[in-house]
């Protein structure tokens, strides 16, 4: 617990500095597809795109997942929640 505390304070300090922790490497690796600059934006000021994508999860859990991002801050554009919901789903 003592390694994870600071790295989770780490990645909420750089979220709430519009940074993003994911690599431009890890970025460009993502698949390009309709979706992925929405990805990008919503998710990578927390978490790398790799373990974003390495979750195994249909469209529906992706929605709730999603919304429990947001409630807890995650700057995710209405106009782009559909697309970012089919992006991820697509990846998994």
């Amino acid at each position: 617990m003592r390694l994870i505390l600071p790295i989770l304070l780490a990645a909420v300090a750089v979220a709430a500095q519009g940074q993003s922790v994911a690599t431009p490497e890890a970025i460009a690796a993502l698949p390009d597809r309709p979706g992925k600059a929405g990805v990008v934006q919503a998710c990578s000021g927390c978490h790398q795109p790799d373990i974003v994508l390495g979750l195994k999860r249909d469209a529906p859990a992706w929605r709730e997942l999603v919304d429990q991002m947001i409630a807890r801050g995650a700057p995710v554009d209405e106009a782009r929640y559909e697309e970012i919901i089919a992006y991820l789903a697509q990846a998994s």
